[in-house]
């Protein structure tokens, strides 16, 4: 491990754990001689606050925090940090580097979406947008009229492809302590969120990587083909071929390795200094 390794907190998506996706990436990055830092998100894992209450700006706030904190380790030991989130975190972390500017020095934006309404119409459609809306309409009424709330399934607002649903049937569902209910906030929380809309100037000089399954059927390729039309600083995309959205994400698969060998190239190129990528070469 050099002296000026980066560390790289990765990010999991809304209803990951640290030991899931960040701990795939890091035992895949730390053997290409960076550091690497996981968390859970408050109600998740050993994270202190209520189980199963997801709300899309307290995760970022989680993030924000999470990046002060080990900054302070960066500065210490002259490390530089790159922030990376793995699907809804790619969004997540635009938005976080939004409350943290000063302490980032890189991006990477792993299969995420960018804007949710979009995201919505394009797995539902039209007609299932519209009925969905509806729904949201019934149970905001009902709990106007004094209902009390119902714990709603939160791939019903947040609806998987296929082919994700069998991956998270089949491989994430078992991992102790994965899984959740959701409710009416969330909705909310997720029609809301539209981190490309808030890239502004203050992202001009920060190197991003958008790294993103080729064919993705949850998160389409345009999203990532949009936030790179629309990210103002330094950029590079890259798109695995023939890769789904998380069906892939197992140690030894080929497209993982391709994928993480991808994140892992970008991050010697433009974050770590030539001297420091001699040094592991």
């Amino acid at each position: 491990m050099s002296e000026d390794s980066p560390i790289v907190i990765v990010c999991s998506g809304f209803t990951g754990l640290k030991d899931i996706h960040p701990e795939r990436f890091a035992r895949f990055l730390t053997k290409r001689g960076f550091l690497c830092f996981g968390f859970d998100y408050r109600g998740f894992g050993e994270s202190e606050g209520a189980r199963g209450k997801v709300l899309l700006e307290e995760q970022v706030r989680d993030i924000a925090n999470v990046v002060a904190f080990v900054r302070a380790r960066a500065d210490q030991e002259g490390r530089k940090l790159v922030l990376a989130g793995w699907g809804m975190a790619g969004g997540l972390v635009l938005d976080a580097f939004r409350q943290a500017e000063d302490l980032i020095d890189g991006l990477i934006s792993m299969n995420g979406f960018f804007d949710a309404v979009r995201v919505q119409k394009a797995l539902r459609g039209e007609l299932g947008w519209k009925e969905f809306r509806q729904f949201l309409n019934q149970e905001r009424r009902r709990l106007a009229q004094g209902g009390e709330a119902q714990k709603l399934d939160p791939h019903h607002i947040y609806p998987l492809d296929p082919i994700s649903k069998g991956y998270v049937d089949e491989v994430l569902w078992q991992n102790p302590g994965y899984g959740l209910t959701s409710d009416l906030d969330f909705a909310d929380s997720l029609i809301a969120f539209r981190p490309e809309s808030h890239i502004d100037q203050r992202f001009a000089r920060t190197p991003l990587l958008i790294a993103h399954g080729g064919q993705n059927d949850l998160h389409p390729v345009t999203e990532a083909q949009s936030l790179y039309a629309t990210y103002p600083g330094p950029k590079a995309m890259y798109l695995l071929p023939n890769g789904g959205h998380t069906e892939w994400m197992l140690d030894e698969d080929p497209k993982f390795q391709t994928f993480a060998g991808q994140v892992a190239m970008w991050l010697k190129e433009t974050i770590w200094s030539p001297v420091s990528q001699q040094a592991v070469a």
